[in-house]
């Protein structure tokens, strides 16, 4: 990307805040509701409600109501370490005073782990995330096929990924993607290949990892060469790709005659394969105790850290 579309804001946080301001509003309403809710930690999240023939409230029966009861302040820090105590009070000051249904405060810091200042608030009115956790969040809307994202609302939230990683608010020392994999792990083992959408960005890495079944999957393969977008046709390419593709055809896979991007990857067996011996379960919980996936999008995490690991809770303390 030659030139990031936010470069004329201020420096700072500010800069950073109007950015994602500016991308949210440009969403619809139903991709601006996931991403905060994934931010929130609450899928069930909602700015707007829809009800037909609402009964409550009043005499009589409407055919519909649309109602809303949202106060949400934010709060960026683009330092880590750098929250605020006092002046994280007096947000919370202002929301107590809200009539809102629904008030919350959402800070949002490259920290990780949580900042010990946020738990010392303890307060159920703040929820904290990190700007990792955001860029992760667009890598779930932008590769779930159940989504019908515009090529504009795509183009937005790439270059907002992209003003994170310029201003190094995401971690950049992870030699090893982890992708979800409920269908990448099989076809893994069958064809020794990552296939996804055509042109999905990834930072640079050496090394695969797959998630799927709650746990880190044991075998993280080299990354032998990539093909950004490429039509999968028999007979349209030669080498490993031509052959890669001839066994896609033969257990008819979904993905023959479409344009896909191709990661062809060490074999199970191949000396070039690290084996770590054993699954990494995720034990990672919100507040409540809800479980959290170690990734919905994809994820970067060290070579060195998945080698010790005994749980994806390790991943996140070493980083």
């Amino acid at each position: 990307m030659a030139a990031n579309i936010f470069s004329t804001y201020s420096t700072g946080e500010n800069r950073v805040t109007a950015s994602t301001l500016a991308v949210l509003e440009s969403l619809s309403l139903s991709r601006i509701e996931r991403l905060l809710g994934a931010l929130l930690e609450k899928p069930e999240f909602e700015l707007v409600q829809f009800a037909n023939q609402p009964s409550k409230g009043g005499k009589g029966v409407p055919d519909a109501e649309i109602t809303s009861s949202v106060r949400l302040l934010i709060e960026t820090k683009i330092s880590r370490n750098a929250l605020n105590r006092p002046q994280l009070v007096q947000h919370l000051e202002r929301l107590e005073k809200a009539n809102e249904a629904m008030r919350a405060l959402l800070v949002i810091t490259p920290d990780d782990p949580e900042p010990a200042v946020i738990k010392g608030l303890k307060s159920p009115l703040v929820a904290w995330t990190s700007f990792d956790a955001l860029h992760q969040a667009i890598d779930g809307l932008l590769t779930d096929d159940k989504e019908v994202v515009s090529e504009r609302e795509a183009f937005l939230l790439r270059e907002l990924q992209a003003l994170l990683e310029r201003e190094k608010l995401v971690p950049t020392d992870g030699d090893v993607l982890v992708v979800p994999a409920r269908n990448a792990w099989p076809d893994y083992g069958n064809f020794s290949a990552y296939i996804c959408q055509p042109n999905r960005t990834f930072r640079p890495v050496k090394r695969l990892a797959f998630y799927t079944g709650g746990n880190i999957q044991p075998l993280v393969p080299s990354i032998v060469k990539v093909f950004e977008s490429v039509e999968l046709t028999v007979g349209k390419h030669k080498g490993p790709l031509g052959k890669l593709i001839d066994q896609l055809d033969h257990e008819g896979a979904s993905q023959i005659e479409r344009v896909q991007k191709v990661m062809l990857l060490s074999a199970p067996g191949s000396a070039k394969t690290i084996d770590l011996g054993q699954t990494i379960p995720n034990d990672l919980t919100a507040d409540g105790g809800r479980t959290i996936a170690f990734t919905q999008g994809q994820r970067y995490v060290t070579l060195d850290a998945l080698k010790i690991a005994k749980t994806t809770s390790d991943l996140v303390k070493q980083k």
